[in-house]
């Protein structure tokens, strides 16, 4: 019998992630990631960034449940059967819900390398708790000085906003929640289903986001703020919708995907050091903008760089496909 297209295609994305070498794979995802939040920052001028959070919240978890229909007849039986389970699912859930919004109000109140590299310290510490071979710990060790030094430069020169600290605060809780979003996360990559559990993660959390955000997101796009420009102009609305959306598409959906197969080829720790190219990466993406690192934060890249080869240089195995 035939396969179905969604199917030929669902196992040819399999192929090519089981096969493209992880330190790959991360970095085109971080270039997306980064460039579709650079994008997010131009909507912040006319929408409030947590309000936009909600959006972007919003259009993956109403991607991911119209794709994967985890509530269909045929599915039924794959939901969460324990209460543990029921408590796995949602953490993954919300633990990127809050991710997503912590770091829009961050981005929001200073530069995106800053908040990247202070984020990280989420992910970092998931992999000293979690590391057990030599790999690890040599690469945990690298990165750790790799991203402290980035973040020591950038703070010590901050920009120039009036409420940085609410920045900091906000990228702390982001850092926590990213590291609680890979611990729940690859437990629901182990699940036979896991985009079906991540999809009904994510909607049960932008429920929860909704009861505080929905009214004022609404109102947001169709009333547009004082200082909002184009978004107040013919078919404004409309139009920061398509913005929030592709947003949402390139910063969240496709990502989310892929981090449950990358977390199905490497171990916690591992994946918490890989996750360490993403201030590299933020770098790179800053050129674009005008902002030319220093030779220290270069150095701090190089520290980054080498602990990425050093931990997966011995990484061969594949994920199991569903």
């Amino acid at each position: 019998m035939k396969s179905s297209p969604t199917k030929a295609l669902h196992n040819g994305v399999d192929v090519v992630l089981n096969r493209l070498p992880v330190v790959a794979i991360v970095m085109v995802e971080g270039i997306m990631i980064y460039l579709a939040t650079s994008v997010a920052k131009l909507a912040f001028t006319q929408l409030d960034p947590v309000l936009a959070a909600w959006y972007r919240v919003g259009f993956v978890a109403i991607l991911l449940f119209a794709w994967r229909r985890p509530l269909s007849r045929a599915k039924r039986k794959n939901l969460p059967k324990t209460r543990r389970d029921w408590c796995i699912v949602v953490t993954a859930g919300v633990s990127v819900m809050l991710m997503n919004t912590m770091f829009y109000l961050a981005i929001s109140n200073m530069d995106m390398g800053i908040a990247v590299s202070i984020e990280f310290l989420g992910p970092l510490a998931v992999a000293v708790l979690t590391g057990r071979g030599w790999r690890e710990r040599v690469g945990i060790l690298l990165a750790a000085c790799g991203v402290v030094l980035l973040a020591g430069i950038s703070l010590s020169n901050p920009a120039k906003h009036a409420h940085f600290m609410v920045g900091l605060v906000a990228i702390l809780i982001d850092g926590v929640m990213w590291g609680l979003y890979i611990v729940a996360g690859r437990q629901v990559a182990q699940r036979s289903n896991p985009l079906d559990s991540l999809s009904l993660g994510m909607s049960i959390a932008w429920v929860l986001q909704s009861l505080f955000l929905a009214v004022p997101a609404v109102r947001g796009v169709v009333h547009p703020k004082p200082g909002a420009t184009w978004a107040r102009g013919p078919f404004g609305p409309w139009k920061l919708l398509a913005v929030l959306f592709v947003v949402a598409f390139f910063a969240s959906f496709l990502p989310y995907i892929i981090d449950q197969f990358l977390m199905r080829r490497a171990s916690s720790a591992r994946f918490s050091v890989i996750q360490s190219v993403n201030p590299v990466i933020a770098v790179l993406v800053g050129l674009l903008v005008g902002e030319v690192p220093t030779w220290g934060e270069l150095a701090g890249v190089a520290l980054v760089i080498i602990a990425v080869i050093v931990t997966f240089s011995g990484d061969i195995r594949h994920a199991e496909t569903e």
